[in-house]
């Protein structure tokens, strides 16, 4: 099954990309199916409930939201990567 996964930031260009990059390779390792969808963090509402997995570059209220959240901001720093790696595929295995 195709797991959906929508990455935001701000714009929804620059780091968000970057993020992408780093979510593709960790879900091709782990041989996950799936779809990326790059949008801005305000957009996030319309695809509640609909998408398998939220990552964002900035903290947003998750309890605010039905989908499982969680925060890129590792990937553009280089800190903590195996961390978030690990609770991206426990979120969608």
């Amino acid at each position: 099954m195709t797991k959906r996964v929508i990455i935001a930031c701000g714009a929804g260009l620059a780091t968000s990309t970057m993020i992408l990059g780093k979510v593709e390779n960790i879900l091709q390792e782990a041989g996950i199916d799936y779809s990326i969808t790059q949008v801005q963090i305000n957009e996030l509402d319309s695809y509640d409930g609909k998408s398998d997995l939220f990552v964002t570059s900035m903290k947003v209220d998750e309890t605010k939201y039905k989908t499982p959240v969680v925060i890129g901001t590792p990937f553009l720093i280089g800190v903590n990567e195996d961390a978030v790696k690990e609770k991206i595929i426990q979120i969608l295995t």
